[in-house]
C-alpha cells in the first residue's frame, strides 16, 4: 500500500511529536541530574537510549518514506532532499558523539551539551516542518490552482 503525500506528512509529524515527548523526559532528568538526584544519570541514560532508538527509526523513515515524494514535489524537491541528507548527517554525527559522554564525570558541561544537542534538533524539526513537511509542500493534489490570477 503505497502512501499518500499527506498520509507521510502525519506519519513524520506524529513522529516529531515522540521524539518531542522523549526530549522532554531527557529535560526533566537532566534537571534532576542537576539538582543531583539520586539515580538520575541512569534516568538520563534510559531515555537517551530511548531517543537514539526513535530517532534513527524516524531518520531512517524520512529517508524511505519521504525523500521520494519529496523530491519531487515541485521544482524545489532535490534542493530540499539535499538538505535534509546534509541534516540527518549532522544529526547522526551528533547523535554519535552523545553516545560517547561519560555522564558522570562533568555533569555541567555533560547537561549544556545535552540542552544544546536538544534546542538544535527542536529548531531542525521546527524547520523541516515549516519548509519540507507543510501543508503547502505536501499536498494530495497534483494540480494547484493560482487562487489569485486563476
Amino acid at each position: 500500500m503505497e502512501l499518500s503525500a499527506s498520509q507521510i506528512r502525519r506519519l513524520i509529524l506524529d513522529e516529531h511529536t515522540v521524539l518531542r515527548d522523549i526530549l522532554e523526559e531527557i529535560e526533566q532528568a537532566l534537571g534532576e541530574m542537576t539538582r543531583r538526584v539520586p539515580g538520575s544519570i541512569s534516568r538520563v541514560r534510559a531515555s537517551l537510549r530511548t531517543f537514539q532508538d526513535a530517532f534513527l527509526r524516524h531518520l531512517e523513515h524520512e529517508e524511505t518514506v519521504l525523500r521520494p515524494i519529496l523530491v519531487d514535489v515541485d521544482a524545489w524537491g532535490t534542493v530540499r532532499v539535499a538538505a535534509m541528507d546534509e541534516e540527518h548527517a549532522a544529526q547522526r554525527a551528533a547523535l554519535t558523539q552523545l553516545s560517547h559522554l561519560a555522564l558522570d564525570e562533568n555533569l555541567d558541561d555533560t547537561v549544556r551539551h545535552l540542552e544544546e544537542f536538544i534546542r538544535r534538533l527542536r529548531a531542525d524539526m521546527d524547520g523541516e516542518e515549516h519548509h519540507a513537511l507543510s501543508e503547502e509542500v505536501l499536498r494530495d493534489d497534483i494540480i494547484v490552482i493560482d487562487t489569485f490570477m486563476g
